[in-house]
């Protein structure tokens, strides 16, 4: 979607919980359960009424944080979170050529946890292939962890404009 197109949410807290599309955003705003902080340069308009395209919308309700810092262990997020880079020969790779290595494999117990998944291209998780890093040698740069608040602004960088940097 075009940078236009994403309305970064915000709890009444002003804390960000998420990037969603302008619609979700304006049909936010027209129920009463938002309202707009900050706009694009567009306008959305029906038969009888013009609103504002929001570039950023705040929650009328305060939203638990407990479960948003629970970020989904998935490729993609475990790539960002590695900066698409080998975490054994810390070479930058387009997403194609990394994999995603168990550090303690799955062989030996190893589950999919974001404390046991980093960002590997294929020749370093080839020649780790199930071994354990003491064993061949091949320790990951940075250790693998759970991402913190900063891993939403890293997340959503590329998709916000200008005016929801600043909430994040």
């Amino acid at each position: 979607m075009p940078l236009d197109s994403m309305t970064l949410k915000l709890d009444s807290s002003f804390k960000p919980i998420e990037m969603i599309a302008w619609q979700d955003a304006i049909n936010l705003v027209i129920t009463g359960k938002a309202y707009i902080v900050e706009a694009y340069e567009k306008f959305i308009r029906s038969a009888y009424r013009v609103w504002e395209m929001p570039a950023v919308i705040v929650l009328k309700r305060f939203v638990s944080f407990h479960h948003l810092k629970n970020y989904s262990c998935t490729r993609k997020n475990i790539l960002l979170r590695d900066d698409y880079t080998c975490q054994y020969c810390d070479t930058r790779f387009d997403v194609q050529q990394l994999t995603i290595d168990h550090v303690i494999p799955r062989s030996r117990g190893g589950n999919k946890t974001w404390t046991n998944l980093i960002a590997a291209c294929r020749a370093c998780n080839q020649k780790k292939g199930d071994k354990l890093p003491a064993e061949i040698g091949m320790f990951p740069i940075n250790a693998p962890h759970r991402p913190g608040r900063l891993f939403l602004k890293k997340k959503f960088l590329n998709k916000m404009g200008a005016q929801a940097e600043k909430y994040i």
